[in-house]
């Protein structure tokens, strides 16, 4: 009983989630170059996710076995190939849709061929896969990212999650089907909380990832700029003019300032500075509240933060913790002493 009110709070959570996700993909993440091929396979992917949440909610709730169903069946051979290919063009928008990238499909017509005590170890083993090739292209980047703890330990995580499915799925065959459906609606579950926490933790985490991929694999849009000039200028906008004190402060708006494009000053700081434009301004925020802090110990912590363009004092706490590792507070009482 306590495992099926668990299973039907999950897969409930889940199907709810994968709407709100994709929605959030495609409406509220904004991208230089969101390809509408990762909002097709994203769409795909979401859906099948869920699907086979709806399906084991009706079985935590009827006893109704899913795999008989056919819908069922398809959508769990279609995650992993739409898992991949979602991801590939999340992180690298501007790679161009090769028929090749159909062979991924594959899975599907094994669905139909083979008896599933083989067919799903193989298509658990090809999503692990999946899972630790997208690892390895974030790991890729980190020459990219100044800041690449989080990224790593996200996709560490995830590929930790579908190395466990891989092992359920082997294990199918020796363990009573209603194991196999509270762990793969767990992990599907758990994959939903992974992702919602990062993007809370970081919503620029997809476009900075896609502008560090685009920058090591694509073109350089820098090529008739005056890069040094262009850093000598962007650092007097910071130190003179402290433009980032706007709090509205956005990637076209300084680059307007610069008279250069969005994309290039977003390649300017991901390759000359290691790191996102968000995590650029956060930077020079916090640097500027800490000689505030030090300069004005009068000064209340909440009027810092405003001054220094944070939007909120809880924003303001979580980017200071994370730039320095202390709190403001705790920052100005190290100081004096």
């Amino acid at each position: 009983m306590l495992l099926n009110t668990f299973g039907i709070a999950v897969a409930g959570y889940s199907a709810v989630s994968a709407v709100i996700l994709f929605l959030g993909y495609v409406f509220f993440i904004h991208l230089p170059n969101k390809s509408r091929y990762a909002i097709i396979s994203g769409a795909v992917l979401h859906a099948a996710l869920a699907t086979l949440q709806v399906f084991h909610l009706w079985y935590f709730r009827s006893g109704t076995e899913p795999m008989s169903n056919t819908l069922y069946r398809c959508c769990l051979f279609a995650v992993p190939a739409f898992f991949y290919l979602f991801g590939r063009w999340a992180i690298l928008p501007n790679e161009r849709f090769q028929p090749v990238l159909l062979a991924h499909l594959l899975p599907l017509p094994l669905l139909f061929v083979l008896p599933l005590d083989i067919a799903l170890p193989l298509l658990f083993l090809s999503g692990t896969g999946y899972a630790v090739w997208l690892g390895n292209v974030v790991y890729g980047l980190r020459a990219q990212r100044k800041q690449f703890r989080f990224e790593f330990f996200f996709f560490l995580v995830m590929s930790v999650l579908a190395s466990v499915v891989l092992i359920l799925g082997l294990s199918i065959a020796y363990i009573d089907a209603a194991w196999f459906y509270y762990f793969y609606a767990g992990a599907i579950g758990l994959g939903f909380a992974i992702m919602t926490v990062a993007l809370i933790a970081n919503p620029d985490l997809l476009g900075e990832l896609s502008e560090a991929a685009r920058v090591k694999y694509g073109a350089s849009t820098l090529r008739d700029v005056d890069v040094d000039a262009c850093l000598e200028n962007l650092d007097c906008l910071m130190k003179e003019s402290k433009v980032y004190r706007n709090e509205n402060l956005s990637l076209g708006s300084l680059a307007q300032q610069l008279g250069i494009s969005s994309h290039q000053l977003s390649e300017l700081i991901n390759s000359r500075l290691g790191m996102g434009f968000s995590r650029y301004i956060r930077e020079r925020r916090v640097a500027a509240a800490q000689a505030l802090l030090i300069a004005s110990p009068s000064q209340s912590i909440l009027s810092v933060s405003m001054e220094t363009g944070f939007k909120s004092q809880s924003s303001f706490y979580a980017a200071f913790k994370e730039v320095t590792g202390q709190s403001p507070g705790e920052y100005r009482k190290a100081a004096a002493g």
